[in-house]
């Protein structure tokens, strides 16, 4: 009797170290369709780019030749033209103090210049629009204009899960997913949800990286508040419970050597 429950032990044991070993290669790999490396690095298309709208945050920075204007646009800058590359957003707080919140009407309120409709114009033209009105005021102004509330949540089996902010005109997912460090070796590629919210409604779409049409899906281009959620694959789902199964082997084994020691003692 003895024997044999060693036996089922054993066999228990080999099950669980098959199932939590025999993942393949292809499994591991995003684009496993795509077999040419050219092919992983050209996105069809352009990238749709971002369009301000009212009540977005705007990092706008106006240089000139004039050290005193330029701290009337840039507060957060120390002295002498350009100096504020060092830090060229800042932190959170001062990003919510110092950026320029789009009114209601579409405008912008700037020092010297005054207002300006940004609304309905992506970056570029936002930028040639303060720079028109700017003329008129200030000799060769040099402007940028970015926008500092187009943040995502990447989640889940990432090595670095968090809110990751775009200050550019558009982000994908791939990118997205880079800055949270790429997935773990967890991660279901077959099946990355995207999680959108619009103004009346909340939709999760499903994305399979395994396969190039990812570069076609609706959420390839990732908008400000998606959530990216790369949900565990199966290994990790039977490495969890395998956790679980070692416990209770474990717990056999020892019963079985006390049974054994005492069998071997008392009888």
């Amino acid at each position: 009797m003895m024997k044999r429950s060693y036996v089922i032990y054993f066999l228990l044991m080999g099950f669980i170290v098959v199932q939590t070993s025999c993942r393949s290669s292809k499994e591991l790999t995003m684009f496993a369709d795509m077999h040419d490396e050219k092919s992983l690095f050209e996105i069809p298309g352009d990238a749709p780019e971002y369009i301000i709208k009212p009540f977005d945050n705007l990092y706008l920075n106006v240089l000139t030749l004039d050290e005193e204007i330029n701290q009337l646009f840039n507060p957060t800058m120390g002295n002498g033209y350009g100096s504020g590359t060092q830090q060229l957003f800042g932190d959170r707080a001062s990003q919510y103090i110092n950026g320029y919140m789009v009114a209601e009407d579409g405008t912008v309120n700037l020092p010297v210049i005054g207002k300006v409709k940004v609304a309905g114009l992506n970056l570029s033209e936002a930028q040639a629009q303060v720079r028109e009105q700017a003329e008129v005021y200030l000799k060769d102004p040099n402007i940028k204009v970015k926008v500092l509330n187009f943040k995502v949540n990447v989640t889940g089996e990432v090595k670095s899960p968090g809110l990751y902010y775009n200050y550019e005109g558009s982000l994908n997912i791939i990118d997205a997913i880079s800055m949270a460090n790429g997935i773990t070796e967890f991660a279901d590629i077959k099946n990355v949800l995207v999680i959108r919210h619009n103004e009346n409604e909340t939709k999760t779409y499903s994305i399979n990286f395994s396969d190039k049409s990812v570069y076609y899906s609706d959420v390839f281009y990732l908008q400000p508040n998606d959530i990216v959620y790369i949900q565990p694959n199966r290994f990790k789902r039977t490495r969890e419970n395998t956790n679980i199964y070692s416990l209770i082997l474990s717990t056999i084994s020892t019963l079985l050597v006390a049974g054994t020691v005492i069998n071997n003692n008392f009888f």
